[in-house]
């Protein structure tokens, strides 16, 4: 009951962990035009400054590569927080600066921003130790933050400034930033956290480092790929992307792919957990059942693209977005694998590692995508069709490929 109790509670604070920062991180494309007035840069700058973001959380897992993030998680969240929330402070102050450092400051806080995905690995493996079967419901839940995040910030943030304007907005989201920060910080159980690298057996001491080594790291790391390149590409284009094949459907799609990936990250989270709560409970059949659910979501989502290469009118149009957005599905299972398919000493490791592969596809996907694909293209879905099906096929060929904790377990 104790640790059912620790478990809810650390499932609720990362929920808000990761809605109250998104809700803050989301205000710099919403108010673009009001920092591009302020400031008096290019246009250009805040394209540079998106992509600097998308930059940033891939940076964010190389940077929690490392021992010290492994043993000191907590001050590795408040680390990420920190970095998100002291450039909220700082980019209202940019128009004070020379107008030369003003597109150098906006582009280097935004990377700054990106860096709040340093605590993810952390949640993943703080609930792998919490849960079993119930891994990816809980994940699910955490992740939808991001999603919930967007929808406030996109609710609350144009309407804050339009009353305050947007300098002080960010300072007011600034500050529950940094509020939630401690919040997570004194409220999270010490015994819910992931045990300290410097407390493995021996043994199992010697596989820390062969993390990078293990082919399972490389192929799972790769399954999330396509998904990551596929949420990164849609989330800051749908709205041009849609407007140019359906007149006046660009607004709706957006507000329709954000609502259907919050949706489809819990519900798919929870079809994991029943799945896997039917399965034997070892770490083989755990792995079966959440690769099974991410390879359908996989599928599903490319029935959904295949809609919308051919929609015509904005019911149709609907529909298929919100059968794309099961791609968001991914996510849950992804992660829970981190503490299904690695011996607990080397979970957080692991869930870097896991990161960095992954999210790799923040970095390259949206430029590339503009790049392949002209602005309005069909081309685009036809793109993202080949990702989906190459997740789907990527995902099923995993089954094969042993996991370390089965090696782990021979060993000893």
């Amino acid at each position: 009951m104790f640790l059912k109790r620790d478990g809810i509670l650390s499932v609720i604070l990362n929920l808000l962990y990761m809605g109250i920062n998104f809700s803050a991180l989301t205000l710099f494309s919403l108010l673009a035009d009001e920092i591009r007035s302020a400031t008096e840069v290019a246009p250009s700058t805040i394209q540079w400054a998106a992509i600097s973001y998308s930059s940033g959380i891939f940076l964010a897992f190389f940077a929690g590569h490392s021992r010290y993030s492994e043993e000191h998680p907590k001050a590795t969240v408040l680390i990420a927080a920190s970095l998100a929330a002291i450039p909220q402070f700082l980019i209202p102050l940019t128009p004070l600066l020379p107008l030369h450092a003003r597109s150098v400051s906006l582009v280097g806080l935004r990377l700054l921003q990106g860096l709040v995905m340093m605590a993810v690995p952390i949640f993943s493996a703080q609930v792998g130790g919490l849960f079993r079967s119930a891994r990816p419901l809980a994940l699910g839940i955490i992740l939808s933050g991001i999603f919930l995040g967007g929808f406030i910030g996109s609710s609350a943030g144009p309407a804050l400034s339009n009353s305050i304007g947007w300098a002080w907005t960010y300072i007011i989201f600034g500050i529950l930033m940094l509020i939630m920060a401690v919040l997570w910080v004194a409220a999270t159980p010490e015994n819910t956290l992931p045990r300290h690298a410097q407390q493995a057996r021996a043994g199992e001491e010697r596989y820390h480092s062969a993390v990078w080594k293990d082919p399972f790291t490389w192929v799972w790391g790769m399954t999330f790929f396509p998904a990551i390149w596929i949420i990164f590409t849609l989330a800051p284009l749908i709205n041009f992307v849609v407007g140019t094949q359906i007149a006046e459907g660009g607004a709706i799609a957006s507000r329709v792919l954000e609502a259907s990936y919050m949706t489809w990250s819990v519900a798919i989270g929870a079809i994991a957990y029943l799945t896997a709560r039917a399965t034997q409970q070892t770490p083989r059949s755990l792995f079966k059942s959440f690769a099974s659910v991410q390879a359908s979501c996989f599928i599903i989502s490319l029935g959904g693209v295949m809609l919308l290469y051919i929609s015509k009118d904005i019911y149709s149009l609907i529909i298929a977005l919100i059968f794309m957005a099961v791609i968001q599905g991914t996510a849950p299972t992804f992660w829970s694998m981190q503490s299904t398919a690695y011996p607990e000493e080397v979970r957080t490791k692991a869930g870097y590692a896991l990161g960095l592969l992954s999210n790799s596809a923040a970095l390259i996907g949206p430029i590339t995508t503009l790049t392949l694909t002209p602005p309005g293209s069909p081309m685009l879905w036809i793109l993202i069709m080949i990702l989906t099906g190459f997740g789907a096929i990527l995902t099923a060929f995993s089954l094969k490929v042993k996991m370390p904790v089965e090696k782990a377990f021979k060993r000893s």
